[in-house]
Parts: structure tokens; C-alpha cells; sequence
């Protein structure tokens, strides 16, 4: 549960800070307002970076300074903390920096007013039109096509989306992962599923920050993995009678303990291995497979069949086929589709 509001300020006259310290105060139940002193990793120094960083802690930073300059670069690429730019610099895409015209106010926020409605709709919080639509699946099946289809259909339809996917290689570890992933630690039995998943979970929880932020302003998520890619990929390698508790313990850690938003909805695009194995070898857009890619054909039924066991057995879990009982696989639009029945529920709410 979020406890806290820290709002970094970088901004030059009595009146703007005054604006802002009434907007957050209105906004916000419990907040706190600390005002740069020299640079913005600086100021973090001196009132210890743990602040920012911690779990209960939401953290922004309003300045009129723009992606241009090192504070923000550092706030949003290095922090990744949610920034609001007073001042319209280049456009660049990033989801965690707003400026007035990305917020919508008509002009772009050029006088007090402007600024004092920007800095309004930045704190319009409205968590309970947020929702997170994870898509999950063994190697091979689509996953980030059925997560393109779903982004833009759920913009198209006027809902705010983010996105991301996961092992996320511009997030802390994702460089690690990748070489694991390649091989160079060791074959896919050699790497110990419970070390292997907290690398997984510290992955995810560097994007903590990026994630509660679109959970406040009301976001539909749609992630490419999560959490419960652990489930299928990591908890298959235990013997059956230890994976339930290993499910467990994996939610305990990403969703008790670093508070990650738990998933209201998860489709399991289910293809068969063979079936799974074809359609990556015939995809020349594909970077070279990786160890879970290149797995033998019995872990590959052994991850299909702990997905399985969480689609009977785990609330909000969707199982959607993506081929026929001989094999022959649906278009990517009858499978967007199928997926989309499944989440109406989660959208609904908005």
C-alpha cells in the first residue's frame, strides 16, 4: 500500500511554488514538497536516494526544465520517477514524462493557469479505471503480437495504455538476463529456478515507479510477461509436489513483499511445443533462440503443463488456444479476438 507522496520541485517564482504546494494539497492526503537544492541527484544525495526508492513511497519530480537537461534525464532514464515538464520541450517517448500538452491543456501551458491545470491533471488520480492484462504463454506463441493487437485496441477505444515487456532490457539485470539467457551460464537445468526467479523479480521491480504510476492515473497495462512468467518458466523445473508452494512464495516476494500491482487478468496463449517450434523457426525476424527457446520438447510440455494447472486453478487466469485440435493455427486476429472476450470484464470497470 502506497503511505506517501514525495514531490521534488525545480521551479523559479513564489507563485508557481505556491500553485503547486495547493494542487498536491488538494490532491493528495499525505504528501511531502522538497524543493531542489542544486541538481536533482544532489538533493536526492543529501535526503538519502532511499526516500524515493521506497515501497511505500510514491515519488515525482515537477520541474520546468525538459528532457534536454541532465535532472530530468536523470529523474526519468536513471530514477525513473513520473515528471512533469512545465516547459514544452522535444517530444520524445517516454511514459513517465508529461508535459502540459500531453495532459491535454490548450495552452500548452504558456500562462499560470495553464500550468496550475497541468499540474491538476497530473495529480488526477483515478486507480480504480486501472487494470493490468498480462499475455503468457510458452516460446513461440505470439505473445508480443497479441500484446501490439491489445495496446492499440484498448487506445483505440480511448483508454490510457502502458506496456512494457518483461525481462525488460533497459531495467536493472535485463542485461544479465539476456546472457543468461543465451547460454553462457549454463543450460536450462543447470540455473536454480529460485535464484534465476529473483533475478526475474528485480528486473520487475526496478520498474515499480513506471507501473504505480500508471496504476494511478487509471492505465489498462498490457504486459508482454510478469510475474507469472515465473510460474510456467521457473516453477515447472520443480518436482510437482513443490511447485504450488513455489507459485506461492513467487507472488508472496513480487506482489507482498515489492508491491508490485497484482495481474487482474492473465491469458495463456496455448500452442502446442512442435506446433510453437515451427512458427519460431520460420520467423526471419527473430533474433537468435535462447535456452528456453531451444529446451528439449519435455520441459517445454512441462512449463504448457504448469500454465495449464494456473488457468484451472489460479483466479483470473484465461486460457486461450491458438490453433486447431489438428494443429493448424488461428490468424493473429481471431486470436486477438479470443483474448479480448476474456478481458471485457477488466475494462468494463472504466
Amino acid at each position: 500500500m502506497m503511505r506517501k507522496v514525495v514531490v521534488f520541485v525545480d521551479v523559479k517564482g513564489d507563485e508557481l511554488c505556491s500553485v503547486i504546494q495547493q494542487q498536491v494539497a488538494k490532491s493528495v492526503a499525505e504528501a511531502e514538497i522538497v524543493f531542489l537544492e542544486g541538481s536533482f541527484a544532489c538533493t536526492l544525495n543529501r535526503r538519502g536516494r532511499r526516500m524515493a526508492d521506497s515501497v511505500g513511497t510514491f515519488a515525482c519530480f515537477i520541474t520546468e526544465k525538459t528532457l534536454d537537461h541532465a535532472d530530468v534525464v536523470y529523474a526519468v532514464y536513471y530514477m525513473r520517477l513520473p515528471v512533469l515538464s512545465l516547459t514544452e520541450g522535444r517530444r520524445a517517448r517516454v511514459s513517465i514524462l508529461e508535459t502540459p500538452s500531453s495532459l491535454g491543456v490548450a495552452d500548452g501551458g504558456s500562462t499560470i493557469e495553464g500550468r496550475a491545470e497541468a499540474i491538476r491533471r497530473f495529480f488526477a488520480f483515478e486507480p480504480t479505471k486501472s487494470a493490468v492484462i498480462v499475455f503468457e504463454g510458452g516460446d513461440g506463441v505470439g505473445k508480443a503480437t497479441q500484446t501490439a493487437y491489445m495496446v492499440k485496441r484498448l487506445g483505440s477505444e480511448g483508454h490510457r495504455v502502458g506496456t512494457i515487456d518483461f525481462p525488460s532490457d533497459i531495467h536493472r539485470y535485463g542485461d544479465l538476463i539476456r546472457e543468461i539467457l543465451s547460454g553462457k551460464k549454463g543450460g536450462i537445468r543447470d540455473l536454480d529456478p529460485k535464484l534465476f526467479s529473483l533475478l526475474y523479480s528485480l528486473n520487475r521491480f526496478d520498474c515499480l515507479n513506471e507501473l504505480r504510476y500508471w496504476m494511478k492515473r487509471g492505465t489498462k497495462v498490457v504486459l508482454d510477461r510478469y510475474y507469472t512468467a515465473n510460474y510456467g518458466h521457473q516453477a515447472s523445473k520443480l518436482s510437482e509436489d513443490e511447485r504450488v508452494d513455489f507459485i506461492r512464495h513467487l507472488e508472496l516476494v513480487e506482489v507482498g513483499w515489492f508491491q508490485l500491482p497484482p495481474s487482474d487478468a492473465v491469458i495463456y496463449l496455448d500452442l502446442p511445443p512442435p506446433v510453437a517450434l515451427t512458427a519460431m523457426k520460420g520467423d526471419n525476424k527473430r533474433e537468435a533462440l535462447d535456452i528456453h527457446e531451444t529446451a528439449n520438447v519435455s520441459y517445454k510440455e512441462d512449463v504448457r503443463r504448469t500454465y495449464m494447472w494456473c488457468c484451472r486453478n489460479m483466479p483470473g487466469w484465461f486460457h486461450v488456444g491458438c490453433c486447431t485440435d489438428e494443429g493448424v493455427r488461428h490468424s493473429r486476429e481471431e486470436t486477438h479476438e479470443l483474448a479480448y472476450g476474456k478481458i471485457k470484464h477488466c475494462i468494463s470497470k472504466a
